[in-house]
């Protein structure tokens, strides 16, 4: 590009960045999570089954980005979260087994009914109890529960 006009080597600046744009706007935009599954659920809408990274479980203001995404328009929605796979049960209906219910580590609730959108993570990912009380943790069937100190 030595000897070039400036303002040529602007505008084919230019011309490539608009390019690169509009290439990334065609194509879906990465993310670190996944949604499996999606059952019925019997009080309106799906139960969405979403695998995240362990690195995030404790991270509200992700499973809220996640479940704008998921839930998108939805006035009803309910989405609830793992970080291991092999944990996100196979089921056909909103009937979750205990033993994946022990191991989730988050809910969220949009309904009509609400306010606003509801999240609670899971009990057992707060270092005690009084700690996981204080921001409406979600106590599951066979879940560990956090200590009391």
């Amino acid at each position: 590009m030595v000897g070039m006009n400036p303002f040529r080597v602007l505008a084919l600046t230019g011309l490539l960045a608009l390019s690169s744009s509009a290439q990334t706007a065609g194509k879906s935009e990465h993310h670190d999570w996944r949604l499996v599954r999606s059952v019925p659920n019997g009080f309106g809408g799906t139960l969405d089954l979403v695998l995240i990274p362990e690195v995030k479980q404790r991270d509200r203001q992700y499973y809220m980005r996640v479940s704008d995404i998921v839930c998108g328009s939805k006035t009803r929605c309910m989405v609830m979260f793992w970080t291991d796979r092999r944990s996100i049960p196979n089921v056909e209906d909103a009937w979750i087994p205990v033993e994946n219910l022990a191991v989730m580590t988050a809910n969220y609730e949009r309904s009509p009914k609400y306010k606003e959108p509801s999240l609670s993570l899971a009990c057992w990912l707060y270092p005690s109890k009084s700690i996981g009380e204080v921001d409406k943790c979600a106590y599951s069937p066979g879940a560990k529960v956090p200590p009391e100190k």
